[in-house]
């Protein structure tokens, strides 16, 4: 085989490379992936067919190009690795696969006597002398493109799919084709290749979730059934060989498992093998990390490098650039600054205790669809048939930390603009009531003053009055007086017992008019007297049953000392406001805790005498206490619309429980492959096992305290899952999507 092209990496060039897939050239510097790429190798050697299938960031396509390629050279074996394209203007399927055969065998500088043509894939391989000596290996890669870019096209899933699909299958099975058949068996033409014999190998690389789809075609491709190989994510003794071996003198053995302990939320964990890492997230933290060592002058990866970018600033920092971009790409409102995208993983990506949840994708957030593929595309969310979760779960907890805090904000800001408008309208009020006030005092004094213009001219008119009776009874006086020269002939001729009796009776009745003229005159003198006091002693306002005009200047002094004083008030009041409100969350979190408590225990059907599970009726020979439903374990299996939602899974399963620990680790390393059946024997072993009982649509474990747990299903292709019981004395329940694989 001719020399594969080999690569070196410059000494200040940066070790890691992030998010991309690693290259056939740069195998010599892809580690951790050792037994994977051993095991992939020998399957490939041995089958026709092999299909490899994983969750999305585990790192197929750098296991195929950087681990198992250079290997397959090797043992004679030439790999072509084809993402085929489902563009409108793109050629025909099994025409870009011819091409991808002739560029690559003109690059690696083969001599054959035919590219492939007109003629079909298995003519083409049978008759070439080329492929006597050298195995082709056709590796589709990505090939869940397939079923989603191919079946939305109208060309390619009318016309273009079954075409692609003969044509492998009769590679695949070595089925010669339709239109040879009449030619090599019918007409008796004389075959001058060994048709009998298998030439081509296929691969088939993608997303695991797209396994079930392809059950569909088993019938037509039977060596879909054999040669399976799920790539699982890293676990923490091969994230530290990848630290290790591609930094090599660059860091110590403790910053190595310092930075192991970054891919997990809990502390104290010894056993490495236990630990889960996503490929994705380790390359991005690790090349973050390397772009600062070699910025910073290259040299070790130390102690004080680790403590400048610590695990949360290091997450956060890939976070937020991820969710950036991703809300970058969205349609916004002009001058809408929201990040929409991080709130929506904030809301519906966490629980309210900060863990990872399931969410489905409804018709109302199709406006998020972009920001949810960049998501994707930089591998911090999965999406499985319109349903996504977080990648990793390390980064949670500052998803967490960030809904707290931008709710406390939100909630700061409400109360501030509600304890303004309040404050607004105290001070409204003041000024209205200042207002009217001042216009009850307005109103007043004018009364007052009216009424005091009346009373002067009362006086006025009296003093009048006065002056023209005075007038008169002078007048009146000097009649009488002449009346009496008169009477008595002149002034004192006469005395008056000598007067006559009537004469006399008119001085009387003179005298007594003149004592009643002082008399009024007195008296209206006094009244006088009397008005002109009542007038100096009258104030400038006076308010009948009211304030002062005094009081009222002290109210609005009242109502300054308010606004001088606002400030420290709305102060008082936000803290008395975040107080109450940080005790408010308190009991929102404890009585959905006792709601939900209250709600599984509703849900649960009574157990009396235990649970047979054969036939799903009480066992007579079994006690209560034999299955304790409130401190259980629940799984709620069913089938996803991609599979057959009208199905239901059988309730006859065999499913084990282990608890995660170091007696364990063994056996739950080796339980987590897919494989025909369990090893019953081995898993029989663990220390602590639980074998679940079926009873009404769910399989139980009872007696299962908080903590970490390892879950086994013993049926075809058998599936697992790796789950935390949060408290003990509690029943809690696991929603699993049992499509195929699992069946």
């Amino acid at each position: 085989m001719p020399p594969t092209n080999t690569y070196t990496r410059q000494a200040d060039e940066a070790a890691f490379l992030g998010l991309q897939s690693y290259t056939e050239a740069q195998s010599a510097f892809f580690f951790g992936r050792a037994a994977e790429t051993d095991a992939l190798t020998s399957l490939v050697e041995l089958n026709t067919l092999t299909i490899v299938f994983g969750r999305s960031g585990t790192g197929k396509t750098s296991l195929l190009n950087a681990g198992v390629f250079p290997k397959l050279r090797k043992s004679f074996c030439l790999p072509f690795r084809i993402r085929l394209e489902f563009n409108d203007n793109s050629a025909d399927l099994v025409t870009q696969i011819k091409r991808v055969l002739k560029n690559e065998i003109d690059k690696y500088g083969f001599k054959v006597e035919s590219y492939p043509s007109s003629e079909t894939l298995w003519e083409y391989f049978h008759k070439e002398p080329l492929w006597k000596t050298v195995t082709p290996i056709i590796v589709f890669d990505q090939f869940e493109e397939i079923f989603t870019l191919a079946r939305t096209n109208p060309r390619f899933a009318a016309v273009e799919l079954p075409l692609f699909w003969e044509e492998l299958s009769d590679l695949i099975e070595n089925t010669i084709p339709e239109k040879l058949k009449e030619k090599f068996l019918n007409q008796k033409e004389q075959v001058e290749f060994n048709y009998k014999k298998r030439k081509a190998k296929i691969v088939f690389s993608f997303r695991e979730e797209y396994l079930p789809e392809f059950e569909t075609i088993a019938a037509k491709i039977p060596s879909l059934k054999y040669s399976r190989f799920r790539l699982l994510p890293m676990n923490g003794d091969q994230a530290y060989e990848v630290i290790t071996k591609t930094w090599k003198e660059n860091i110590n053995a403790s910053e190595a498992k310092h930075l192991v302990s970054y891919f997990t939320n809990e502390t104290g964990l010894d056993d490495y093998s236990l630990l889960t890492v996503e490929p994705s997230l380790l390359s991005q933290v690790c090349a973050y990390i390397d772009k600062e060592r070699v910025e910073s002058g290259g040299g070790k990866v130390s102690a004080e490098l680790l403590n400048k970018y610590p695990k949360e600033t290091i997450l956060r920092s890939i976070y937020y650039e991820a969710v950036t971009e991703a809300n970058n790409s969205l349609k916004r409102n002009e001058g809408d600054n929201r990040n929409i995208i991080k709130e929506f993983v904030e809301e519906k990506l966490i629980t309210t205790e900060g863990y990872r949840t399931r969410y489905h994708l409804g018709s109302s957030d199709e406006n998020l669809r972009p920001g949810i593929d960049v998501l994707s595309a930089k591998y911090f969310v999965r999406e499985d048939d319109s349903i996504v979760e977080l990648t990793h779960d390390v980064v949670a907890p500052i998803i967490k930390a960030d809904r707290e805090k931008r709710r406390t904000k939100a909630a700061q800001a409400k109360t501030r603009k509600k304890a303004m408008r309040i404050a607004a309208l105290i001070i409204l009020l003041a000024l209205i009531g200042g207002a009217v006030l001042a216009l009850v005092a307005l109103i007043q004094k004018e009364k007052i003053e009216t009424q005091r213009k009346q009373e002067e001219k009362l006086l006025e008119d009296a003093k009048l009055s006065l002056g023209q009776k005075t007038i008169e009874l002078d007048d009146l006086q000097r009649q009488i007086n002449e009346k009496k020269n008169q009477i008595s002939g002149g002034p004192g001729t006469t005395d008056d017992a000598d007067k006559p009796k009537d004469v006399q009776t008119l001085l009387d009745e003179l005298n007594k008019l003149s004592d009643a003229f002082a008399a009024l005159k007195l008296k209206t003198e006094a009244d006088i007297s009397a008005l002109s006091l009542r007038l100096r002693n009258t104030p400038d306002v006076i308010l009948p049953a009211g304030p002062t005009v005094h009081q009222l200047n002290k109210k609005l002094d009242s109502v300054q000392d308010l606004l001088n004083n606002g400030r420290l008030r709305f102060d008082a009041l936000l803290t008395e406001y975040n107080s109450l409100n940080s005790k408010y969350e308190n009991m929102v979190k404890d009585r959905d805790y006792w709601k939900n408590k209250y709600d599984s225990l509703l849900k649960i059907p009574p157990v009396p005498g235990g649970i047979n599970p054969n036939n799903n009726k009480p066992a007579g020979h079994q006690s209560k206490n034999q299955f304790d439903t409130t401190n259980s374990l629940r799984l709620h299996l069913y089938y996803g619309k991609k599979y057959n939602a009208g199905l239901n899974p059988p309730s006859d399963l065999t499913i084990y429980l282990i608890p995660y620990n170091n007696n364990n680790s063994r056996i739950i390393k080796n339980s987590k492959v897919y494989e025909i059946n369990c090893n019953e024997n081995d898993l029989k072993k663990a220390s602590n096992y639980k074998v679940a009982v079926y009873n009404n649509g769910y399989y139980y474990f009872s007696n299962v305290d908080g903590g970490k747990y390892f879950i086994k299903i013993c049926t075809y292709y058998g599936g697992f899952y790796t789950y935390t019981k949060q408290s003990s004395g509690s029943m809690e329940t696991i929603n699993w999507d049992a499509s195929p694989p699992i069946r």
